[in-house]
């Protein structure tokens, strides 16, 4: 990989990071650090502490990481550089709106996305396709619908954990008399 390629890839992993890590002189900074961050070795000094912490946070994950992992986020970052930058904005727009969901609606999305991913190439490929081919309208339908079986799901969930509890425990109908 050249040097280029690290602080192409080096950059894409920093974007979604936020914690901030105490900014270092070049000279602080590990062995292991400064391989992975040599694309900035010359104008490091001139970083602002932020792009410094970013930095430093981003080569930490990186060594962190497996080589399966790096292969893949490698793969991931040439994905995103192929794509075109009208592409690139709209994903940065969704990630923006995920970040500002509550917590169990983003626990959730991640659920489906595993649930997505667990299933079988072809099926994923046909439920994309499916997605692709309907209207805006159809979509809206679809994601109507959706929301209304959650909302179902959420408000049967209280009577139903009640009934288990009470079939759990004895009580309640006619099985506990004789």
């Amino acid at each position: 990989m050249n040097r280029r390629q690290w602080y192409l890839l080096v950059a894409a992993l920093l974007l979604p990071l936020t914690q901030a890590w105490a900014a270092l002189a070049w000279g602080e900074l590990s062995a292991a650090e400064q391989k992975v961050l040599a694309p900035y070795a010359g104008r490091w000094d001139s970083l602002d502490a932020e792009q410094r912490e970013r930095l430093q946070k981003g080569a930490r994950h990186w060594q962190a990481m497996t080589p399966q992992q790096r292969d893949q986020a490698q793969e991931r970052f040439q994905q995103w550089r192929s794509m075109a930058p009208e592409q690139q904005a709209q994903i940065r727009q969704r990630y923006e709106q995920f970040r500002q969901l509550p917590p169990e609606q983003q626990e959730r999305i991640r659920q489906r996305a595993q649930q997505f991913r667990g299933l079988p190439a072809e099926q994923r490929q046909n439920l994309r396709q499916r997605w692709e081919e309907m209207s805006p309208a159809e979509r809206g339908q679809v994601q109507e619908r959706a929301q209304q079986r959650r909302e179902q799901e959420r408000r049967d969930r209280p009577t139903r954990d009640r009934m288990e509890q009470r079939r759990d425990s004895g009580g309640g109908g006619m099985g506990g008399r004789r």
